[in-house]
């Protein structure tokens, strides 16, 4: 079999392009619908200690949802980028690397004034149970669940709908950054400008890497973790 008869038999094998806008469509609306059953059921204020707990749950449910949509149009986790590295210690490594770098950047932004708005996050300070709470859910809710949805799920759904070429790949990475921007929209504008640098730079990683979220994954779960712990010690950040 020739090269063009295989990638013409993968491509009758892919789903129509249009089935990945419906799932990212299904995906947001199970969402929206989860933070609505979850707001009618569990009272506000909520405390901290039970907010980490039922948030990581709900987004666990909804990497749920998103691997019976991936499995239902016939693919596997491994085209997400969920798949094992070919190095597990190289992996890790360079993902403290990375975690470390940002760390530092974020660290010496901040001192210079370039702050975002954390205050959501000053009951942290000095309260040993939450921070442990607060690391948990990092590499839960932030880690492994936001590198899984935006890096995985919606970078490749949103390449494949715009035909899976090289250039749909950069400008599925832009998208999802600027997307992943907004979702930390509490965080000002100045976050939202942060955060969607982040995002793209992250996906451009996992471009980098052949498509493999762990590096991401581990990267980003250690830097939210490291920031919880900062947050312990000298609260929300002061110029």
């Amino acid at each position: 079999m020739t090269e063009s008869q295989v990638e013409a038999t993968e491509g009758s094998r892919r789903p129509r392009r249009w089935r990945y806008l419906i799932d990212i469509i299904v995906l947001v609306a199970v969402t929206f619908l989860l933070d609505a059953v979850l707001g009618a059921f569990i009272p506000a204020p909520i405390d901290w200690r039970t907010g980490f707990v039922f948030d990581a749950m709900g987004k666990m449910l909804l990497v749920g949802v998103a691997w019976g949509l991936i499995r239902l149009r016939g693919e596997r986790l491994a085209d997400i980028g969920l798949k094992r590295p070919a190095s597990w210690t190289r992996t890790f490594m360079i993902g403290v690397g990375f975690a470390a770098i940002v760390f530092i950047a974020m660290y010496l932004s901040e001192k210079a004034g370039f702050r975002r708005d954390l205050s959501k996050f000053k009951d942290v300070q000095g309260n040993l149970e939450l921070t442990l709470f607060g690391v948990f859910y990092a590499f839960i809710g932030a880690g492994f669940y936001e590198e899984f949805m935006f890096r995985g799920f919606l970078m490749q759904g949103l390449a494949m709908l715009f035909g899976a070429s090289r250039g749909a790949w950069i400008v599925a990475c832009l998208l999802q950054g600027a997307l992943f921007g907004i979702a930390h929209a509490y965080q000002n504008p100045l976050g939202i400008a942060i955060t969607s640098t982040l995002g793209v730079l992250m996906g451009l990683i996992v471009l980098a890497s052949g498509r493999n979220l762990w590096l991401v994954i581990i990267g980003h779960g250690l830097y939210d973790a490291s920031r919880f712990v900062l947050f312990y010690f000298q609260g929300q950040p002061t110029g």
